[in-house]
């Protein structure tokens, strides 16, 4: 059993509060915790950042502290090489002829399934490095485990999506994937506590089977992207083969008729929150608010929502730069900066 944790140079300044919580949380249910550090910096977009080797320096001396305290923590930078996405290829997308490094707006591709391949575990929790935890459980894992066992058409299991509301309800636990279109709202389980049937799949956190992987989906098939995707990776420079690793997981649940299964678990469970957005604001307030999620002080506003809102933490000023004025500005200094990389 293992815990894997994507990181790139970009999650530096929450790193070093969200780490010792997700290790304060996960530690105790798993044999080892694997880092995995993505190197490639993208050509342009939200993932390319500024300060990029000043950040990875930093993130590296952190981890290396980390692991100074914590000696289950290995540290694996994502290897790029032909043999590595060959070994990915075999193992996950075996009826594909090759696998592209990034997705086709920039983002990690080949980090993910080679962060979920180096785990070398049977069962990997894979999480991002923004992600906090409530309810604190620490026999959440075993309880997937149980679920995974009596429920053979299940490959993925997450923690309930948000703090629970008294009736177990979620505020909004159903998106549609940007790509895709028509996927079932989730279904509700007739549990004790809450639990909900999904037909996606999440990046952000979840706990895979990787032996039933195996035997039950044996290939990951790529999504090609729409026209206007691929238009738009080529205008920046990126590679236009795949839609994000989150679609191509959920296009193998659809075409294996498989699922994911979302619960909270007995006592205080364990439930998942994710910060949408970065501003000055969340970065000093960060430390704060870990520390309310880990002491179960929840306001009414934030339960039953996934997505860290403003019952929660002031985004007034990460609004700001959602402005169609302002997404219009850095899509033009993106693509500036996407050109003069092409040379």
């Amino acid at each position: 059993m293992a815990l894997q944790i994507n990181m790139h140079s970009l999650d530096v300044r929450h790193v070093q509060y969200t780490l010792p919580h997700q290790l304060k949380v996960w530690g105790r249910q798993v044999d080892r915790v694997s880092i995995t550090f993505d190197t490639q910096r993208a050509r342009s977009g939200r993932y390319r950042g500024v300060d990029y080797d000043a950040n990875s320096k930093r993130l590296l001396e952190l981890l290396a502290e980390c692991q100074s305290v914590h000696p289950h923590v290995e540290v694996i930078e994502v290897d790029y090489s032909q043999a590595a996405f060959e070994n990915v290829r075999e193992t996950y997308f075996a009826s594909e002829r090759s696998t592209p490094p990034k997705a086709y707006d920039g983002g990690p591709f080949h980090a993910y399934f080679y962060g979920m391949l180096a785990s070398n575990a049977d069962y990997v929790v894979h999480m991002d490095s923004d992600m906090l935890f409530g309810g604190g459980s620490h026999g959440w894992i075993e309880e997937a485990i149980g679920w995974l066992r009596r429920e053979s058409d299940t490959l993925f299991v997450s923690p309930l999506p948000g703090p629970p509301r008294a009736d177990g309800s979620l505020k909004d636990a159903h998106r549609e994937l940007p790509g895709r279109s028509g996927i079932p709202a989730p279904r509700r389980l007739d549990v004790e506590y809450p639990a909900y049937s999904f037909q996606s799949v999440s990046t952000r956190i979840f706990l895979l089977d990787q032996k039933r992987f195996a035997a039950r989906i044996g290939s990951l098939e790529l999504v090609k992207p729409s026209l206007k995707r691929r238009l738009r990776a080529r205008l920046y420079g990126e590679d236009a083969t795949t839609a994000p690793a989150e679609e191509v997981l959920t296009d193998a649940l659809a075409r294996k008729g498989m699922r994911r299964i979302d619960f909270l678990g007995q006592g205080a469970g364990m439930y998942s929150l994710h910060p949408i957005y970065r501003s000055e604001t969340f970065y000093r307030e960060l430390p704060n608010i870990i520390a309310r999620i880990e002491a179960g002080d929840i306001p009414d506003g934030q339960r039953g929502d996934y997505d860290l809102n403003s019952s929660m933490i002031d985004w007034s000023e990460a609004l700001k730069s959602k402005t169609r004025l302002e997404r219009a500005r850095r899509a033009i200094s993106h693509l500036g900066s996407a050109l003069l990389a092409r040379g």
